[in-house]
Protein backbone atom coordinates (compact mmCIF):
# COMPACT_ATOMS: atom_id res chain seq x y z
CA UNK A 1 0.00 0.00 0.00
CA UNK A 2 1.28 2.84 -0.71
CA UNK A 3 1.86 5.95 0.98
CA UNK A 4 -0.86 8.20 -0.31
CA UNK A 5 -3.52 5.44 -0.65
CA UNK A 6 -3.14 4.60 3.49
CA UNK A 7 -3.76 8.40 4.41
CA UNK A 8 -6.97 7.91 1.93
CA UNK A 9 -7.87 4.84 3.84
CA UNK A 10 -7.06 6.50 7.16
CA UNK A 11 -9.04 9.37 6.42
CA UNK A 12 -11.92 7.52 4.86
CA UNK A 13 -12.22 5.60 8.04
CA UNK A 14 -11.85 8.75 10.40
CA UNK A 15 -14.68 10.58 8.64
CA UNK A 16 -16.83 7.15 8.67
CA UNK A 17 -16.41 7.27 12.74
CA UNK A 18 -17.56 10.73 12.84
CA UNK A 19 -20.04 10.38 10.64
CA UNK A 20 -21.22 7.46 13.07
CA UNK A 21 -20.66 9.76 16.59
CA UNK A 22 -22.62 12.52 14.83
CA UNK A 23 -25.26 10.15 14.09
CA UNK A 24 -25.40 8.43 17.53
CA UNK A 25 -24.96 12.42 19.35
CA UNK A 26 -28.45 13.82 17.34
CA UNK A 27 -29.91 10.58 18.08
CA UNK A 28 -29.38 11.22 21.80
CA UNK A 29 -30.28 14.96 21.84
CA UNK A 30 -33.31 14.73 19.84
CA UNK A 31 -34.69 11.95 22.29
CA UNK A 32 -34.16 14.81 25.40
CA UNK A 33 -34.85 18.43 23.71
CA UNK A 34 -35.71 19.72 27.00
CA UNK A 35 -32.39 19.30 28.13
CA UNK A 36 -29.53 21.10 27.48
CA UNK A 37 -27.23 20.73 25.01
CA UNK A 38 -24.06 20.30 27.40
CA UNK A 39 -25.63 18.31 29.73
CA UNK A 40 -26.94 15.65 26.47
CA UNK A 41 -23.25 15.49 25.49
CA UNK A 42 -22.23 14.62 28.91
CA UNK A 43 -25.13 12.38 29.61
CA UNK A 44 -24.23 10.39 25.63
CA UNK A 45 -20.51 10.62 26.54
CA UNK A 46 -20.88 8.33 29.83
CA UNK A 47 -23.37 6.21 28.05
CA UNK A 48 -20.36 5.64 25.51
CA UNK A 49 -17.77 4.57 28.45
CA UNK A 50 -16.18 7.91 27.94
CA UNK A 51 -17.31 9.27 31.49
CA UNK A 52 -13.41 9.41 32.36
CA UNK A 53 -13.21 12.09 29.87
CA UNK A 54 -16.42 14.00 30.85
CA UNK A 55 -14.70 14.11 34.78
CA UNK A 56 -11.69 15.50 33.29
CA UNK A 57 -13.48 18.13 31.99
CA UNK A 58 -16.18 18.76 34.23
CA UNK A 59 -12.95 19.60 36.80
CA UNK A 60 -11.14 21.50 34.43
CA UNK A 61 -14.53 23.79 33.76
CA UNK A 62 -15.34 24.30 37.05
CA UNK A 63 -12.12 24.87 38.99
CA UNK A 64 -12.81 28.99 40.01
CA UNK A 65 -14.25 29.71 43.38
CA UNK A 66 -17.02 31.67 43.65
CA UNK A 67 -16.71 34.94 43.90
CA UNK A 68 -16.78 36.70 47.45
CA UNK A 69 -18.49 40.06 46.49
CA UNK A 70 -22.20 39.44 47.39
CA UNK A 71 -25.04 38.68 44.87
CA UNK A 72 -27.52 41.31 44.73
CA UNK A 73 -30.51 39.04 43.91
CA UNK A 74 -31.56 35.54 44.74
CA UNK A 75 -32.47 32.25 42.98
CA UNK A 76 -35.82 31.70 44.25
CA UNK A 77 -38.16 31.08 40.45
CA UNK A 78 -41.33 30.57 42.17
CA UNK A 79 -43.98 32.93 42.84
CA UNK A 80 -44.74 32.38 46.71
CA UNK A 81 -48.33 32.19 47.31
CA UNK A 82 -48.58 33.90 50.43
CA UNK A 83 -45.88 37.08 49.49
CA UNK A 84 -47.65 40.51 49.68
CA UNK A 85 -46.44 43.50 47.52
CA UNK A 86 -45.63 45.17 50.04
CA UNK A 87 -42.84 42.53 51.76
CA UNK A 88 -40.02 44.03 53.41
CA UNK A 89 -36.65 42.79 53.73
CA UNK A 90 -36.01 39.76 56.62
CA UNK A 91 -33.77 41.87 58.94
CA UNK A 92 -34.35 45.52 59.80
CA UNK A 93 -30.73 47.39 59.37
CA UNK A 94 -29.18 47.60 63.14
CA UNK A 95 -28.13 51.14 62.58
CA UNK A 96 -32.35 51.98 62.42
CA UNK A 97 -32.16 53.61 59.15
CA UNK A 98 -34.25 52.64 56.68
CA UNK A 99 -33.89 48.62 55.05
CA UNK A 100 -33.10 48.66 51.38
CA UNK A 101 -32.27 45.99 49.00
CA UNK A 102 -29.42 47.59 47.12
CA UNK A 103 -25.56 46.11 47.80
CA UNK A 104 -23.84 49.02 49.45
CA UNK A 105 -20.41 49.55 49.04
CA UNK A 106 -18.57 47.81 52.07
CA UNK A 107 -20.47 44.55 53.07
CA UNK A 108 -20.71 43.97 56.85
CA UNK A 109 -21.60 40.61 57.86
CA UNK A 110 -25.02 40.81 60.03
CA UNK A 111 -25.00 37.42 61.62
CA UNK A 112 -22.52 34.29 61.89
CA UNK A 113 -23.69 31.29 63.86
CA UNK A 114 -21.72 31.31 66.65
CA UNK A 115 -22.59 27.77 67.62
CA UNK A 116 -21.92 26.65 63.59
CA UNK A 117 -18.05 27.58 62.51
CA UNK A 118 -17.85 26.68 59.24
CA UNK A 119 -14.49 25.45 57.66
CA UNK A 120 -15.25 27.53 54.43
CA UNK A 121 -16.20 30.75 56.32
CA UNK A 122 -14.24 30.58 59.89
CA UNK A 123 -15.11 32.86 62.84
CA UNK A 124 -12.14 35.29 63.82
CA UNK A 125 -11.94 37.98 66.29
CA UNK A 126 -11.90 40.13 63.02
CA UNK A 127 -14.92 39.21 62.13
CA UNK A 128 -18.13 40.88 63.57
CA UNK A 129 -21.13 39.76 64.74
CA UNK A 130 -24.38 40.73 65.34
CA UNK A 131 -27.07 38.06 66.68
CA UNK A 132 -30.89 39.38 66.76
CA UNK A 133 -32.82 38.78 69.72
CA UNK A 134 -35.94 36.39 69.66
CA UNK A 135 -38.10 35.35 72.47
CA UNK A 136 -37.03 31.80 73.22
CA UNK A 137 -34.12 30.55 75.70
CA UNK A 138 -32.02 29.77 72.86
CA UNK A 139 -28.75 32.24 72.47
CA UNK A 140 -28.97 32.94 68.47
CA UNK A 141 -31.55 32.45 65.87
CA UNK A 142 -30.11 29.93 64.44
CA UNK A 143 -31.53 26.37 64.53
CA UNK A 144 -29.43 24.68 67.40
CA UNK A 145 -26.85 22.22 66.70
CA UNK A 146 -26.52 18.97 67.86
CA UNK A 147 -25.00 20.15 71.44
CA UNK A 148 -27.90 21.39 72.23
CA UNK A 149 -30.90 19.58 73.87
CA UNK A 150 -34.12 21.74 72.00
CA UNK A 151 -34.97 19.53 69.15
CA UNK A 152 -34.19 16.48 70.86
CA UNK A 153 -36.63 16.33 73.34
CA UNK A 154 -39.08 17.43 70.91
CA UNK A 155 -41.54 15.26 69.30
CA UNK A 156 -43.52 17.32 67.03
CA UNK A 157 -42.61 18.14 63.62
CA UNK A 158 -43.33 22.14 62.95
CA UNK A 159 -45.88 22.86 59.87
CA UNK A 160 -43.61 25.87 58.96
CA UNK A 161 -39.68 26.27 59.55
CA UNK A 162 -38.40 28.82 61.36
CA UNK A 163 -36.82 31.58 59.03
CA UNK A 164 -33.48 31.79 58.69
CA UNK A 165 -31.81 35.28 59.70
CA UNK A 166 -29.59 36.40 56.41
CA UNK A 167 -25.94 36.55 57.18
CA UNK A 168 -25.92 39.33 55.12
CA UNK A 169 -25.92 43.61 55.64
CA UNK A 170 -29.03 43.73 54.24
CA UNK A 171 -30.52 40.99 53.83
CA UNK A 172 -32.50 41.00 50.42
CA UNK A 173 -36.01 40.76 50.05
CA UNK A 174 -37.62 37.55 51.84
CA UNK A 175 -34.27 35.95 52.17
CA UNK A 176 -34.45 33.41 54.14
CA UNK A 177 -38.05 34.06 54.77
CA UNK A 178 -40.34 30.71 54.54
CA UNK A 179 -42.95 30.94 51.83
CA UNK A 180 -46.19 28.61 51.07
CA UNK A 181 -45.35 26.86 47.56
CA UNK A 182 -47.75 24.62 46.93
CA UNK A 183 -51.02 23.90 49.08
CA UNK A 184 -53.49 20.76 48.95
CA UNK A 185 -56.72 21.91 50.55
CA UNK A 186 -55.83 25.07 50.99
CA UNK A 187 -53.37 23.85 53.68
CA UNK A 188 -49.65 24.39 53.10
CA UNK A 189 -48.03 21.21 52.17
CA UNK A 190 -44.52 22.86 50.98
CA UNK A 191 -42.10 25.37 51.64
CA UNK A 192 -39.33 27.14 50.08
CA UNK A 193 -37.23 30.15 50.22
CA UNK A 194 -33.23 31.33 49.41
CA UNK A 195 -30.34 32.77 51.21
CA UNK A 196 -26.77 33.48 50.73
CA UNK A 197 -25.66 30.86 53.18
CA UNK A 198 -22.02 31.79 53.15
CA UNK A 199 -21.05 34.91 54.71
CA UNK A 200 -17.25 35.01 53.24
CA UNK A 201 -18.55 33.92 49.75
CA UNK A 202 -21.43 36.17 49.06
CA UNK A 203 -22.14 35.20 45.53
CA UNK A 204 -23.60 31.82 46.41
CA UNK A 205 -27.05 30.72 46.60
CA UNK A 206 -28.53 28.30 47.97
CA UNK A 207 -32.70 27.38 47.54
CA UNK A 208 -34.23 25.34 49.49
CA UNK A 209 -37.80 23.37 49.93
CA UNK A 210 -39.31 22.14 52.80
CA UNK A 211 -41.90 19.38 53.76
CA UNK A 212 -43.01 17.11 56.54
CA UNK A 213 -42.60 13.69 55.55
CA UNK A 214 -45.45 12.21 57.78
CA UNK A 215 -48.19 14.30 55.65
CA UNK A 216 -47.31 13.09 52.13
CA UNK A 217 -46.53 9.29 50.66
CA UNK A 218 -42.45 9.26 48.84
CA UNK A 219 -41.40 7.71 45.97
CA UNK A 220 -38.50 5.89 43.74
CA UNK A 221 -38.76 6.69 40.28
CA UNK A 222 -36.49 5.02 38.20
CA UNK A 223 -34.62 6.85 35.15
CA UNK A 224 -34.42 5.08 31.65
CA UNK A 225 -30.58 5.48 32.23
CA UNK A 226 -30.12 5.00 35.72
CA UNK A 227 -31.14 2.17 36.83
CA UNK A 228 -32.68 1.94 33.20
CA UNK A 229 -33.94 -1.81 32.93
CA UNK A 230 -37.58 -2.70 32.31
CA UNK A 231 -40.19 -4.12 34.73
CA UNK A 232 -40.65 -1.07 37.36
CA UNK A 233 -44.17 0.44 38.28
CA UNK A 234 -42.62 3.36 39.18
CA UNK A 235 -41.18 4.44 36.08
CA UNK A 236 -39.25 7.27 34.17
CA UNK A 237 -42.19 9.54 34.46
CA UNK A 238 -45.34 10.02 36.48
CA UNK A 239 -48.15 9.31 35.41
CA UNK A 240 -52.09 7.74 35.26
CA UNK A 241 -54.23 8.34 38.50
CA UNK A 242 -50.90 9.03 40.60
CA UNK A 243 -50.31 12.07 38.95
CA UNK A 244 -53.67 13.90 40.14
CA UNK A 245 -52.43 13.47 43.82
CA UNK A 246 -48.43 14.78 42.92
CA UNK A 247 -47.49 17.01 44.89
CA UNK A 248 -43.79 17.73 43.99
CA UNK A 249 -41.05 15.97 42.66
CA UNK A 250 -37.05 16.12 43.36
CA UNK A 251 -33.68 14.76 41.61
CA UNK A 252 -31.82 11.58 42.67
CA UNK A 253 -28.47 10.73 43.07
CA UNK A 254 -25.22 10.17 41.02
CA UNK A 255 -24.54 7.58 38.19
CA UNK A 256 -23.63 4.24 39.05
CA UNK A 257 -19.67 4.66 37.60
CA UNK A 258 -18.90 7.11 40.70
CA UNK A 259 -19.85 4.54 43.19
CA UNK A 260 -22.47 5.88 44.79
CA UNK A 261 -23.48 2.61 46.88
CA UNK A 262 -27.24 1.13 46.84
CA UNK A 263 -30.07 1.16 45.62
CA UNK A 264 -33.12 -1.03 46.32
CA UNK A 265 -36.52 0.12 45.27
CA UNK A 266 -39.70 -2.09 44.37
CA UNK A 267 -38.15 -5.62 45.39
CA UNK A 268 -34.91 -5.44 43.58
CA UNK A 269 -31.34 -4.93 44.59
CA UNK A 270 -29.90 -3.06 41.64
CA UNK A 271 -26.97 -2.42 44.06
CA UNK A 272 -26.00 -3.60 47.07
CA UNK A 273 -26.34 -1.36 50.48
CA UNK A 274 -22.95 -0.25 51.77
CA UNK A 275 -22.53 0.47 55.70
CA UNK A 276 -22.15 3.73 56.66
CA UNK A 277 -23.25 5.51 53.83
CA UNK A 278 -26.00 8.14 53.85
CA UNK A 279 -28.96 6.88 52.87
CA UNK A 280 -32.78 8.63 51.78
CA UNK A 281 -35.01 5.63 52.65
CA UNK A 282 -38.88 5.77 52.23
CA UNK A 283 -40.90 3.29 54.18
CA UNK A 284 -43.35 0.76 53.21
CA UNK A 285 -46.01 3.64 54.19
CA UNK A 286 -44.16 6.31 52.34
CA UNK A 287 -42.58 8.05 54.62
CA UNK A 288 -39.15 9.37 54.10
CA UNK A 289 -36.07 10.26 56.33
CA UNK A 290 -32.17 10.64 55.85
CA UNK A 291 -30.01 8.39 58.07
CA UNK A 292 -26.92 6.57 58.04
CA UNK A 293 -27.02 2.71 57.00
CA UNK A 294 -25.88 0.39 59.11
CA UNK A 295 -26.28 3.31 62.09
CA UNK A 296 -29.56 5.47 62.48
CA UNK A 297 -31.16 2.71 59.12
CA UNK A 298 -30.93 -0.61 59.49
CA UNK A 299 -32.71 -3.45 57.63
CA UNK A 300 -35.40 -4.08 59.85
CA UNK A 301 -38.11 -5.07 56.72
CA UNK A 302 -39.87 -1.70 56.93
CA UNK A 303 -38.23 0.10 54.00
CA UNK A 304 -39.74 0.03 50.46
CA UNK A 305 -37.00 2.47 48.64
CA UNK A 306 -33.44 2.90 50.16
CA UNK A 307 -31.15 5.05 47.48
CA UNK A 308 -27.31 5.80 48.72
CA UNK A 309 -25.21 8.65 47.42
CA UNK A 310 -21.84 8.45 49.18
CA UNK A 311 -21.28 8.95 53.00
CA UNK A 312 -22.96 11.49 55.10
CA UNK A 313 -21.74 14.98 54.49
CA UNK A 314 -23.60 16.53 57.83
CA UNK A 315 -24.18 13.96 60.84
CA UNK A 316 -25.25 15.08 64.11
CA UNK A 317 -25.96 18.73 62.91
CA UNK A 318 -21.88 18.77 61.86
CA UNK A 319 -19.62 18.56 58.84
CA UNK A 320 -17.96 15.00 58.33
CA UNK A 321 -17.22 14.62 54.59
CA UNK A 322 -13.49 15.27 55.80
CA UNK A 323 -13.52 12.04 57.46
CA UNK A 324 -13.87 10.42 53.84
CA UNK A 325 -10.75 11.92 52.48
CA UNK A 326 -10.91 8.82 49.53
CA UNK A 327 -14.06 9.55 48.50
CA UNK A 328 -15.10 10.91 44.93
CA UNK A 329 -17.44 13.60 45.57
CA UNK A 330 -17.65 14.49 41.71
CA UNK A 331 -14.18 14.14 40.96
CA UNK A 332 -13.83 16.59 43.65
CA UNK A 333 -11.15 15.06 45.59
CA UNK A 334 -9.21 18.21 46.46
CA UNK A 335 -12.38 20.38 47.28
CA UNK A 336 -11.17 22.31 44.26
CA UNK A 337 -14.99 21.50 42.03
CA UNK A 338 -17.36 24.63 42.06
CA UNK A 339 -20.45 23.36 40.30
CA UNK A 340 -24.20 23.58 41.24
CA UNK A 341 -24.94 20.62 44.00
CA UNK A 342 -27.85 19.86 45.39
CA UNK A 343 -28.32 17.86 48.43
CA UNK A 344 -31.43 16.52 50.86
CA UNK A 345 -31.09 16.14 54.58
CA UNK A 346 -33.36 15.26 57.98
CA UNK A 347 -33.18 18.74 59.61
CA UNK A 348 -32.92 18.84 63.49
CA UNK A 349 -36.52 20.24 63.73
CA UNK A 350 -37.82 16.72 61.95
CA UNK A 351 -38.97 18.08 58.85
CA UNK A 352 -36.84 17.09 55.11
CA UNK A 353 -35.35 19.77 53.26
CA UNK A 354 -34.35 20.02 49.37
CA UNK A 355 -30.79 22.00 48.81
CA UNK A 356 -29.61 23.48 45.65
CA UNK A 357 -26.65 25.38 45.96
CA UNK A 358 -23.86 26.69 43.91
CA UNK A 359 -21.22 27.13 42.71
CA UNK A 360 -20.07 25.11 45.74
CA UNK A 361 -17.18 22.71 46.63
CA UNK A 362 -18.13 19.65 48.54
CA UNK A 363 -16.66 21.36 51.67
CA UNK A 364 -19.26 24.56 51.55
CA UNK A 365 -22.19 22.18 50.61
CA UNK A 366 -21.50 20.77 53.91
CA UNK A 367 -21.03 24.02 55.57
CA UNK A 368 -24.54 24.78 54.09
CA UNK A 369 -26.18 22.18 55.00
CA UNK A 370 -24.78 22.65 58.41
CA UNK A 371 -25.94 26.67 58.52
CA UNK A 372 -29.04 25.89 57.28
CA UNK A 373 -30.04 23.25 60.09
CA UNK A 374 -29.52 19.92 58.98
CA UNK A 375 -29.08 17.21 61.34
CA UNK A 376 -28.03 13.91 59.10
CA UNK A 377 -27.32 15.44 55.15
CA UNK A 378 -26.45 13.50 52.39
CA UNK A 379 -25.38 14.85 48.39
CA UNK A 380 -27.58 14.56 45.43
CA UNK A 381 -27.09 14.90 41.74
CA UNK A 382 -24.37 17.78 40.43
CA UNK A 383 -23.66 20.10 37.31
CA UNK A 384 -25.87 21.72 34.58
CA UNK A 385 -29.52 21.36 35.41
CA UNK A 386 -29.31 18.28 37.19
CA UNK A 387 -30.44 19.53 40.83
CA UNK A 388 -33.93 20.09 40.41
CA UNK A 389 -37.20 20.29 42.45
CA UNK A 390 -40.72 21.00 41.16
CA UNK A 391 -44.08 21.43 42.50
CA UNK A 392 -47.50 21.21 40.45
CA UNK A 393 -50.33 23.01 39.29
CA UNK A 394 -53.86 21.86 39.28
CA UNK A 395 -53.96 19.54 41.85
CA UNK A 396 -56.66 16.85 41.53
CA UNK A 397 -56.87 17.17 37.75
CA UNK A 398 -55.28 14.79 35.37
CA UNK A 399 -53.40 17.68 33.51
CA UNK A 400 -50.28 18.46 35.64
CA UNK A 401 -47.51 21.50 35.18
CA UNK A 402 -44.68 21.81 36.77
CA UNK A 403 -42.76 25.14 38.34
CA UNK A 404 -39.18 24.71 39.02
CA UNK A 405 -38.38 26.51 42.54
CA UNK A 406 -35.11 27.81 41.22
CA UNK A 407 -34.34 29.81 38.26
CA UNK A 408 -31.08 27.81 37.69
CA UNK A 409 -33.23 24.67 36.76
CA UNK A 410 -34.01 23.07 33.70
CA UNK A 411 -37.55 21.58 32.65
CA UNK A 412 -40.05 21.88 34.29
CA UNK A 413 -42.12 18.71 33.26
CA UNK A 414 -39.40 16.68 33.15
CA UNK A 415 -40.53 14.16 35.63
CA UNK A 416 -43.89 14.04 33.53
CA UNK A 417 -42.44 13.80 30.16
CA UNK A 418 -39.44 10.86 31.04
CA UNK A 419 -36.18 11.59 33.10
CA UNK A 420 -33.28 9.27 32.58
CA UNK A 421 -32.14 9.46 35.86
CA UNK A 422 -34.25 8.56 38.79
CA UNK A 423 -35.83 10.65 41.15
CA UNK A 424 -38.38 11.45 44.41
CA UNK A 425 -41.82 12.46 44.27
CA UNK A 426 -44.44 13.53 47.12
CA UNK A 427 -47.91 12.64 46.60
CA UNK A 428 -51.01 13.09 48.89
CA UNK A 429 -51.45 10.09 50.68
CA UNK A 430 -55.38 11.28 51.36
CA UNK A 431 -56.05 11.33 47.63
CA UNK A 432 -53.66 8.81 46.42
CA UNK A 433 -55.33 5.42 45.10
CA UNK A 434 -54.23 2.27 46.55
CA UNK A 435 -51.08 0.54 44.20
CA UNK A 436 -50.62 3.85 42.14
CA UNK A 437 -47.48 3.89 43.08
CA UNK A 438 -44.45 1.23 45.02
Amino acid sequence: MTRRLFFRVFGGLVTVFLIVVAISVTQYVRAHPRDPLQQNLASWARENKLGAVVDKLEAWLHNDPPAVAPADSLALAITPDTISPTSTTLVANPNNSSASTSVPDIITPLQIRPTVATTSCPIDNTVATVVTSTTTTSTTTTVPDSSTTTTSTTTTIPTKPDDISSQLLPALTDEGKWQAIMRVRTKPIVYATSIRPLWCFGSVVATMATFDPNRVRAAMFNGTEMPGGEGWKNGSKIRGTALRSLIASFNGGFRFEHQPGGYVTEGKTVRKLRKGYATLAISKEGVSTVGIWGETITNDGTWASLRQNLPPLVHNGKSVYANYPKVDWGQDFGNKVYNFRSAVCLRTDGLMMFVAVGKVNIGMLADTLVVLGCKTGMELDINGQWPYFAVYTGFGKATRWGKIIDNRMGDPNRHLNGSTKDFFALFDPETLPAGAVK
